[in-house]
């Protein structure tokens, strides 16, 4: 008999400690890795882009534009005179952007830092951009592809957290993508009642589709009003391409939508070099995005929209 009162007491401090686990376990904070790295301010230009302040191999900082339909981040000739950065050996190859591709090298980058974190060892590109946007620079998916970004645009904020973090933003519901070789996010979309594959382009001022998604609409007999108008769209050698301009009667996104909405229609070689050019296929720009948040989450190739 009095040795049923040490193990009762033992039964009771385990249950205690059994219940204060709990107790803690429901009072933690959510995964470390979830943990945001950190957050900072956007700068919108004047077309709605958004852009940051980046600040490379400890200098700066320089405005850089988030592009998330360029496949590698550029640098400016000028930035990279600036910086004195070294070129890599080897041939050119085309950089992908939503306009097309531009051949460049390699160039060395030590380091890019921003909200609170350091991303080393990104290679960039240098090509001209134009002088119009005012920016040193473009970060692309091999530098954005590092992070879940959570892209406020409502109250002007971008936030870092890491690659594989669940950020549980309120009211935000997932829309599952696949992620191509180029590193674009790509989506089911649907215009009108044609299925498109849909790319999020950051650094887009208007939404594009190809031709297709009006040949589709054609046959189908969607209501569409057709809009001559000076093209507005330019490839990646500065070369303006010809281009219609579309009023759908809506464009649907996962679970945002847009009712109305006015789409350029032009065959853009970027469709083809990703491998869209066999199918209906849209870039959505800022003009749908602008005052959206998104959160863009490139481990899962997905994007989380609101209503």
């Amino acid at each position: 008999m009095p040795r049923a009162v040490p193990r009762l007491a033992m039964a009771i401090a385990a249950t205690l400690l059994f219940v204060a686990a709990l107790l803690a376990l429901a009072a933690a904070p959510a995964r470390a890795e979830d943990a945001p790295y950190g957050s900072q301010s956007l700068i919108r230009l004047s077309n709605n882009r958004p852009a940051v302040m980046l600040t490379v191999n400890g200098k700066g900082p320089f405005l850089f534009m988030i592009d998330t339909a360029t496949s590698h981040t550029v640098f400016t000739p000028a930035l990279a005179a600036r910086l004195h950065l070294p070129r890599l050996p080897g041939a050119e190859f085309d950089v992908v952007t939503a306009s097309g591709a531009v051949r460049s090298h390699f160039y060395r980058v030590e380091e890019m830092a921003m909200a609170g974190v350091t991303v080393e060892g990104v290679p960039a590109v240098v090509i001209d951009l134009p002088d119009a946007l005012g920016i040193m620079g473009a970060l692309g998916a091999d530098f954005l592809s590092n992070f879940t970004i959570d892209l406020n645009l409502p109250v002007q904020t971008v936030t870092l957290y890491p690659q594989y973090a669940q950020v549980r933003a309120p009211g935000l519901q997932r829309l599952r993508g696949t992620l191509n070789a180029h590193g674009f996010i790509v989506v089911p979309a649907r215009v009108s009642n044609i299925l498109v594959a849909a790319v999020f382009d950051s650094g887009a001022q208007f939404t594009v589709a190809n031709s297709r998604v009006a040949a589709y609409a054609r046959g189908v007999g969607v209501s569409m009003v057709e809009r001559t108008v000076e093209s507005k769209v330019t490839d990646a050698g500065r070369q303006k391409r010809f281009a219609f301009s579309y009023d759908f009667d809506r464009i649907g996104l996962g679970p945002t939508s847009w009712q109305l909405p006015r789409i350029m229609i032009s065959d853009m070689r970027v469709f083809d070099q990703i491998g869209l050019g066999n199918q209906p296929a849209i870039f959505i720009g800022m003009d749908l995005m602008n005052g959206r948040r998104i959160v863009i989450d490139y481990a899962n190739a997905s994007l989380w929209l609101a209503r």
